[in-house]
């Protein structure tokens, strides 16, 4: 047919009679070279002029074992179940009916679990499950009086289908503004998105979403949190720690989050750092100490000297400086033997504010570089190499108090710029 635009391949052999069904302009046709056309003409909405031709835009086949029927969508988001009446490879009739209206899609998908994903031209896609598939007699549908030429419908809410889900998309985007109304640290986006009745204006922040997975009542308002994996080759991580005043609390995580007390961190005491340490094992610095838990639970600690506690501490996957009493820095590796050793200490004639400590250099046993900021708005560079450990490299005033310092793949801050080989 001159209108025809689109071919769908009807199943055939003991599934089916075969053949192909033909989307045109009002009519689905069953063709087959064995017999003659069937067609039908397809039911349309009472507001659609009737200059104006019906196409089909998408289609889905429902099968199971015994069965199976034609989803197709129309231009205007209405669905339509197309049954055929056969006997053998002859078709006796195409059956055309209006099933539900959702969303106006480029693709269809329906799983064996009794689900279709809508997705959408414009607006969000849709997951919809299944609680009907349009059985009941079809009093839908209906003539005008004088008018043979096409059958209409009223379109109602959802009845054959319910919406589980939805999928947030912003396409089309038809304008966009970055402006920071907000006054937030980053511009927000703000776009058009969406046609018709589904059209929205969208804010946009740069970030990571992220989903509730559980919830966990605190007996108090914690000082810090940290989630770490206990083995470097984990997919996700299995603890969250979470410090307190005077205590820590360790959570597990799975297919719930709950509070576990055999883990070898020391719960009667604040946490001021704790993370995976080497490949497997685990370190918590708190003021008290520094614990080293393998992961066979053996656990090394190393305690300050008597009326000395740590402060602040920065720790990477083989290294650690602990802060005592803020101005004496203790430096500390990991050997080949597990252990972790104390190298070198260094007293700093003014108040710590803040440290920090690069990752390990893929291929290296160590960082270079210490980075330590004291009270009168002085960062100053060490170097954690043995044959020069905690000497000062390098120092630069800031224009404030530093409140944390962070180096990733060497140092970024502010106006310092140190690299692995050189400042």
């Amino acid at each position: 047919m001159r209108t025809a635009n689109a071919v769908i391949t009807v199943p055939g052999g003991t599934d089916g009679p075969g053949g192909v069904l033909i989307l045109a302009q009002d009519w689905i046709i069953h063709r087959n070279t064995d017999h003659e056309d069937i067609k039908a003409k397809i039911p349309r909405r009472r507001d659609i002029p009737n200059t104006s031709g019906l196409l089909m835009v998408t289609w889905v086949l429902v099968r199971q074992r015994d069965w199976f029927f034609f989803l197709v969508q129309s231009e205007y988001g209405d669905l339509y179940k197309i049954s055929l009446e056969y006997d053998g490879d002859v078709v006796n009739e195409v059956k055309v009916k209006y099933f539900d209206t959702v969303q106006v899609s480029v693709c269809l998908a329906v799983l064996k679990t009794g689900f279709m994903f809508v997705g959408a031209e414009s607006g969000n896609h849709a997951l919809y499950q299944f609680q009907a598939i349009g059985d009941d007699d079809d009093d839908e549908t209906f003539l005008i009086q004088g008018d043979e030429e096409h059958v209409y419908f009223k379109p109602r809410p959802l009845k054959n289908l319910v919406i589980i889900d939805e999928m947030q998309s912003a396409m089309p985007i038809t304008d966009l503004l970055v402006e920071n109304l907000f006054k937030e640290e980053t511009p927000q986006i703000y776009a058009a998105c969406g046609r018709s009745y589904r059209s929205s204006l969208r804010i946009l922040r740069h970030g990571i979403a992220v989903t509730e997975r559980a919830v966990s009542t605190l007996p108090g308002t914690p000082n810090a949190v940290w989630s770490i994996k206990t083995h470097v080759s984990d997919e996700h991580d299995k603890y969250i720690i979470v410090a307190f005043k005077d205590a820590t609390m360790v959570l597990s995580i799975g297919e719930t989050v709950e509070e576990i007390h055999d883990s070898g961190f020391l719960g009667t005491s604040p946490t001021i750092h704790a993370s995976m340490f080497g490949d497997d094992a685990l370190m918590q610095v708190h003021p008290e100490g520094i614990r080293h838990i393998r992961a066979d639970k053996r656990i090394q600690e190393w305690q300050p000297p008597e009326g000395k506690k740590i402060t602040m501490a920065a720790v990477n996957e083989r290294q650690i400086v602990a802060v005592l009493g803020n101005v004496e820095l203790i430096y500390f590796e990991l050997d080949t033997a597990g252990q972790v050793v104390e190298i070198e200490k260094k007293e700093i004639d003014k108040q710590i504010v803040a440290v920090g400590i690069a990752p390990v250099p893929s291929g290296r046993q160590r960082a270079r570089f210490l980075a330590v900021a004291d009270i009168d708005n002085k960062v100053r560079i060490y170097s954690l190499a043995p044959s020069d450990c905690l000497l000062s490299l390098s120092m630069q005033v800031v224009p404030s108090r530093v409140s944390s310092i962070n180096i990733r793949n060497g140092l970024f801050w502010r106006n310092i710029t140190l690299c692995e080989h050189g400042y």
